[in-house]
Formats: C-alpha cells, structure tokens, sequence
C-alpha cells in the first residue's frame, strides 16, 4: 500500500514537472510584448531575441547586464536625492544623539605608547617543530612526568631515571640534555615566570625589559631624565605644572587650583573627558591596577598592565618635545601586576604581581628592589623570606596592601589560596603572621583607620571583618563580622574616615555598610544596596570601587560602568546614589579599574581599559 502511493506521487510529480517545462518554453506572446514597460521591456526582450546582446532599461541598450544594473541604481540614487529623504535622516540622526547625549563612535586615541613594529627582537625564533613519525625518525621517548612548583618540570620516559636525569648511558644522558636545553630556551629560565633572580634593576635594565616593540632609541634617557626629576621634586611643594588637558576647563594643578566649591561632591558636576589630550595608552596590555601619585602639585598617573609593565604618564608635561606623550614604560614583573601602591611621601610605589614578587621602585635611588618574593620548600632556597611559601601551580599573590601603621615598613599580601600575610620590613625582615583565613583567594585588603581591624574579601563570595590584633598573637581566630554574597565579591575597602566599608560584588550589586566594624556576626543587609552590573566579562578586568583617598567629610567613590555611553560612575556614599555618570569624546571603551586623585583641593580621576588606555577626568 505504502509502496502504490509513493509511485503515484513521483507520477504525479513527473507529470507536473513536464507541464512546467513546456509553460516555461512556449513563445512569449506578441501582445504582451509590446504591452510591457520600459522598465519590463529589458528581460523580454533578451528572451525574445537569443542573438540580441544588449540589455534595455528605459529606452537605454547596454552590452553588458552589470551596466545596466548601475544605470538602475544610478537613477534610484537620484530620486532619493531629490525626494529629501536622505538629509532628513541624517538631520534627524543628530538630534537623537544630542537629545540622548550620546556621542558618536570615535577612534580610539594614538597618544601615549606606539608600537616600533619595525623593529624586531634580538631573541632567535625557536627551532621548527618536525613530525619524528613523518620523517621517519624514532622516537625520544620522553614526556613530561610531573609538574612541580616554581614552574619545575619533571622528564619522564626512555633512558631516564625516577629523577627525570638520563640514567641509561650516554646516548640517553645527550638525549636528556638536549631536550632540557629546547625546554630552557623557550620557558623563562627564573622562578615562576620572573624577569630576573631578584637582584636590584637600574632604570636602563627595567626599561629596556619591555622589549624593543616599545622602546624607542630615546626611551632609556627619557625615562632617566624623567626618573631623576621626579626624585628632586618629590618633596618640592612650590613647583607648579601647566596642564595641557581639557580645553576650555580650568586646567591648573591640583594645589593650584583656587576653588570656591564647597565640596568635592559639588565639583563632580564641572568634571570633562572631552579632550582627546586627557587620553592615552600608557601600557601595551590589560590594565590590573591604577593609582596616582600623591603630589599636590603634578598629576602623575601610573598603571600596570597583564604582561608586568608599570607605566607613568605625566599628564601636564610638554607633550611637544617627546613623541610617546609623557608616557615611560618600565618592566618590573613576568605576570600581571595585581595593585600599585606609593608610600606617603610619594618615594617610593610599591607592586605586587602574580609571579608571587613585590617589588619597590626607589624614586630616590632610581632602581627597582625586590621586597618580597615567594619560593618552594627545595633546599636552594633556604634562608629567603619567602621560603615554603609557595603551595605549587595553583598558588600566586593575589593583592598587596602596605600597613598605615608603619607606612611602607610593613604590608599585607592576599594569595590565591586563601592566605593572608603579614610582612614586617623594619630591620632583618621577617613575616609577621601567614594564616589560611579562606578556601578560595583573596581579593582584596583593607585596614580600617583604626588600625585594629582589617576586611578581607574574595571568591568564596564573604567579606570577612578581623580583629588584627588577634590575628598577630593567635593562629585560630574567627572573624568578628561577616557579610555574604551569592556570587565572587571582587573588593571591599573602607572609607578614609572608616564610617563605611563598600563591597562590589558579582551579584551585581555595590554594597555599603554603616560602621561594620562595630558590629558582629552575619550582616544580612547593608546599608545600602545600588544595583550595578559588574559582568565584565572574560576580557575586561572586573571592577573594583573606589573611595576618594584623602576626604574624610565626605563619601565620595568612583566605579567603571558597563553602560553605553561608556563612562565613569561617581557615587555619594551616604545618600547611597549615584551623583553623575560622566562620558566624553575620548572615552572609548570601559574603564575597569578607576581612582581619585589624593588632592583635597581639586576632584581627579582616572579610568584604565583593556587596551592599556587611561582617561583623566578633571
């Protein structure tokens, strides 16, 4: 039964396909011919007359179908033109964005950094890789057995002992040995991926790490010159600088600036990113970490970047006389730098990194020192502060925070273990305390003004609030307060004042409590809680809130936005609202990691994106 249908429908389906093929070849009618259009007349009359080889449209021949498809979009182009429509829409494209206050697409800006992609580097590409198999040849034998702490790799397979060293005579011995030169030569030869085995830097050794893409002929003397006189005038209060930023705006220094505002709150109102001069690239990579330097007379910006590189731009220098802006890029770590850091007298910047390293760049001295630095438990390093430290491939410095108790004599240093440790720096060095406070890592530090209590923060989505003193005189200890999240809490830092502590967290949510180091327990809810979408992303740092550095009377933070426009958000602490979000002409893209200037007088700010970009806000 099945099978009879079927033949009938292909039968039926023949037939039809015939009628359709005898339809589509009969002659075209005579009538119909002459009583088409113009605009109709080109396709009969190329199906009429075979041998014709002109195409017709509106009385027009053309040997060739293309042309005719111009002349056809020649005269549409034509009719538009004449009907308005075309500048209607562009007139009313433009009065939907300034209605909206929405700015059109602009390029990002070529300030700052500029790659020499003409010149290449010294280093020796590595050897091709051959296929053994296909070139017949036999096979090493070996593999890669265990992967050990520090970025240590164990050989394991033919002609090797338990040890992963050849053991087999001397044919495999050779064989060892030229696999461990190939394996040497492309992964980094120090400790966990660092530039060097922690012996000081000069300003000619940290530039020129960088790498010939980004350093110029001038780049080493430009930055010794520029190194230099920021040493002699670190602590000069009578120096004043002509800024080149924000055309139209006051444009003075921040201890320059005469306002008659009666707050900093007040100025956020009068805050521009308009000018493409308060933009430019500062680092090649990803932006981690920004601060300002503490100067009430210059504005000095400093950033670091995915790759290790801190860099500093000089926003109102003479951007005439160099080509990279004021810009000077310096390496001083292998792997991300994870928070920069100056001490109070604005000396010396503290970084810390993921190769498990804080480094010291000494203004005065014009070098880079290694403070700190993480290691294994193996016998070559016995005797370093960090010995033992390290837990294996999973384990790097997450955060670093310097303790107001001591200035830069001491600091605080999350990893992503969940541990936190305390340096004491004062004389023969010495770690004070390291203590597992979570299962998961830490992302944040914070001392309260107090100085009693501290609030760690991180993936296991609590914030933690400890009594410090405890936890320098006992190795259990419980926090003081809690305050939970459903996702990742990416910081919690407290206010200069220490009235509120603020938590951005990947709930989407920026949260704020009143006196939290005063309570106990669970806080179940903050004071405040202001929605905010904190997904960045896989590409974008996440962000991190804000507070002004230095104002006590008022609460003011600054946080990135996912919003478009881009833009940054400033927020009034004790309403628990937003005051502005402010975007400009030379903000291109979000800026993930922002901070106020340490001035009292004038209201700065800074945004860092993901291409190594920093916007000034002023």
């Amino acid at each position: 039964m099945v099978a009879t249908r079927r033949s009938q429908r292909s039968a039926s389906a023949a037939v039809e396909a015939k009628r359709v093929k005898v339809e589509h070849s009969a002659p075209i009618p005579a009538a119909v011919t002459s009583a088409s259009t113009p605009d109709e007349t080109s396709s009969f009359t190329r199906a009429a007359s075979p041998t014709t080889t002109n195409f017709v449209f509106k009385g027009v021949s053309y040997e060739t179908y293309e042309e005719m498809v111009k002349a056809k979009r020649m005269r549409n182009n034509e009719m538009l033109i004449k009907s308005g429509l075309l500048e209607a829409s562009a007139k009313l494209k433009e009065e939907v964005y300034s209605s909206n206050g929405v700015n059109r697409k602009t390029e990002a800006t070529r300030r700052g950094l500029r790659a020499d992609r003409k010149r290449k580097d010294t280093m020796p590409d590595p050897p091709r890789r051959k296929s053994s198999r296909i070139s017949g040849g036999k096979a090493d034998g070996l593999f890669i057995e265990d992967e050990q702490r520090g970025g240590r790799l164990i050989l394991g397979g033919v002609g090797t002992g338990g040890d992963g060293v050849g053991a087999g005579g001397d044919a495999s011995a050779e064989l060892y040995l030229g696999a461990k030169v190939q394996i040497e030569r492309h992964v980094n030869s120090f400790y966990n991926q660092r530039i060097n085995d922690g012996s000081d830097l000069s300003i000619k050794e940290v530039v020129e790490l960088a790498g010939q893409k980004w350093v110029k002929e001038d780049s080493v003397s430009q930055a010794e010159k520029f190194v230099e006189n920021l040493s002699s005038n670190v602590n000069d209060d009578s120096i004043e600088t002509k800024s080149s930023c924000s055309k139209g705006t006051d444009r003075s220094s921040p201890k320059s600036s005469a306002t008659s505002m009666t707050s900093l709150a007040a100025q956020v109102d009068n805050l521009t990113a308009d000018d493409e001069e308060c933009v430019a690239k500062v680092v090649p990579e990803r932006i981690y970490a920004v601060t300002f330097h503490p100067s009430d007379h210059k504005v000095l910006a400093v950033c670091g970047d995915k790759q290790g590189h801190v860099g500093f731009w000089d926003v109102d220098s003479d951007s005439s006389s160099t080509d990279s802006n004021g810009v000077h890029l310096f390496k001083p770590h292998g792997r991300p730098v994870s928070n920069l850091e100056w001490n109070k007298s604005g000396s010396r910047l503290y970084s810390s990194s993921y190769d498990g390293t804080v480094k010291m760049f000494d203004i005065n001295r014009q070098s880079v020192v290694e403070t700190f630095a993480t290691y294994d438990d193996s016998e070559e390093f016995k005797g370093e502060l960090g010995y033992g430290v390290d837990e294996g491939r999973k384990f790097w410095t997450q955060y670093m925070c310097l303790d107001p108790r001591n200035d830069d004599n001491s600091m605080f240093i999350s990893t992503s273990m969940g541990g936190l440790i305390h340096l004491d720096l004062r004389g023969k060095s010495k770690i004070t305390f390291d203590l597992t406070l979570s299962k998961k890592k830490i992302n944040s530090i914070s001392v309260h003004p107090n100085e009693n209590a501290v609030a760690t923060a991180g993936l296991d989505g609590e914030v933690n609030i400890w009594d410090l003193r405890k936890l320098e005189t006992s190795r259990k200890v419980s926090p003081l307060a809690t305050q939970r999240s459903s996702k990742s809490i990416n910081s919690a830092f407290f206010s200069p004042s220490g009235k509120h502590l603020l938590t951005t967290t990947m709930a989407d949510t920026l949260d704020i409590i009143s006196d939290a180091h005063l309570q106990s327990g669970l806080i179940k809810t903050p004071t405040h809680r202001i929605r905010h979408d904190n997904h960045t992303g896989r590409w974008l740092t996440t962000f991190m809130a804000q507070w002004h550095p230095t104002v006590t009377n008022e609460e003011l933070f600054v946080v990135g936005s996912m919003s478009r426009p881009r833009r940054m958000e400033f927020f009034d602490a004790n309403a628990g609202q937003m005051l502005r979000g402010i975007s400009g002409d030379s903000l291109t893209a979000v800026v993930s990691r922002c901070c106020f200037h340490p001035s009292t007088n004038r209201l700065i700010g800074m945004g860092g994106n993901s291409s190594g970009r920093v916007t000034i806000f002023r």
